[in-house]
């Protein structure tokens, strides 16, 4: 994987912050925070060495 990817998949988990931020409902926010804490996690994974990988 690259940075490019890394870099994408944090806007997401950006999108899904401000998409919980708006949200009325706090199972709706909870669900919106575990998917950017999912992005988050996967760009981590994206920008982590190859030798950190698997």
């Amino acid at each position: 994987m690259s940075e490019e990817e890394a870099d994408r998949y944090r806007t997401e988990a950006e999108e899904c912050r401000r998409l919980a931020d708006r949200a009325v409902r706090q199972p709706d926010k909870e669900a919106w925070l575990r998917l950017a804490a999912d992005w988050l996690k996967l760009a981590e994974g994206a920008s982590a060495p190859i030798e950190r990988r698997g």
